[in-house]
Formats: structure tokens, C-alpha cells, sequence
């Protein structure tokens, strides 16, 4: 746990001799992709099946790029998502007990942005899901930027997390909001 707490504030602490602020803020819809049935049959006693889920996913995000060197910026992320929730039928004697999962994460992800182009970038990261314990995972985003005014543009990301729960987890969303350079 201390090296994580480490990389983070390395992450997290400004860079010398950069330059390009930024904060960031968005909310995406998106659908995740996992395969409930083997997640169910991992997770609860043997006998049990899912009767219901939903994979649809929303979430909220700040992003703050503290600076850059050339094409390559340096931020962190703070995301709240909402991954997917489910249904199970336990059986337990002659009865059969129904329960239902909401599945959500608190992401922090310390990131590197590539610049393709003025206005189209790639984001990538490692992330720490805090969810039940704390997983690892993989953050991967293209984004697209209107420009409005000097110091505030519109961001369109593409974004896929790649997550290692008790089975692979996948959320892909669609992202806008508003991007401030400071």
C-alpha cells in the first residue's frame, strides 16, 4: 500500500519546468462489458444463477493536467462510475433466496496525455479502483476538443477501462463536459 501511495503523490505533485494547466470536469454513459453468468458463478455458492442485470454505465470526472514537455502532458483523475448491477437466485434448503449487487467505483488514475493534434489527444493510465478492496486497472481515451474561447474548450472522449474484478470488466463510455486551462 505504500507504493501506491507513492506513485500517486508522484502523480499527483507538480512537475519542475513544465508548463499547461488544466482542469477538466465530465459525465459519460457508456456499457460495460462483463459476462454476469461467470461472475455469479465465481462469487456465490454453488447452485446460484443471475436472473437479472443491467450493464449500463454512467460516471462523473475531474481530471488536472499540472503540465507538459512537448506532446506529452501529466495529470491524475478522480472518477465516480457506476458499473452495472445485478440479480442472483441463492438456493437455501428448499427456499430460494433472491439478492441484488450495484457495482460501483471511486477511481484514481494518474495520467499521461499524448497530442496527436491540437484538438485530438490519447489519454492513458493506471488505475486504482476502490470498489470492494482495491483493484488494478487500465485507462485508454481518445478525446476530441471544441474549442469555445481561449482558455475553455469542449471535450468528446471515447474511453475504455480495462479492470481486473473477479472477472475481466470493461466499461466503455462516451464523455463530454468542459476542459479550463488555467
Amino acid at each position: 500500500m505504500k507504493n501506491i501511495k507513492f506513485i500517486v503523490l508522484i502523480f499527483l505533485h507538480p512537475l519542475v519546468g513544465v508548463s499547461q494547466n488544466s482542469v477538466e470536469f465530465s459525465v459519460g454513459i457508456g456499457a460495460t462489458v462483463i459476462d454476469i453468468e461467470s461472475l455469479v458463478e465465481k462469487d456465490e455458492i454453488a447452485g446460484a444463477f443471475a436472473t437479472d442485470w443491467e450493464v449500463i454505465n454512467y460516471g462523473i470526472s475531474g481530471q488536472y493536467f499540472f503540465g507538459s514537455k512537448g506532446n506529452v502532458s501529466f495529470g491524475s483523475e478522480v472518477m465516480y462510475q457506476s458499473l452495472y448491477w445485478y440479480s442472483v437466485a441463492v438456493p437455501f434448503g428448499s427456499q430460494t433466496i433472491y439478492r441484488e449487487y450495484s457495482v460501483s467505483a471511486i477511481k484514481i488514475t494518474p495520467i499521461l496525455r499524448y497530442e496527436v493534434a491540437s484538438a485530438f489527444v490519447f489519454d492513458i493510465g493506471p488505475e486504482l479502483n476502490i470498489m470492494d478492496g482495491v483493484k488494478l486497472g487500465l485507462l485508454l481515451s481518445a478525446n476530441y476538443y471544441i474549442p469555445v474561447s481561449d482558455k475553455v474548450d469542449i471535450p468528446i472522449k471515447i474511453r475504455f477501462d480495462i479492470m481486473k474484478n473477479i472477472v475481466i470488466t470493461v466499461p466503455s463510455s462516451l464523455n463530454a463536459g468542459i476542459r479550463i486551462k488555467l
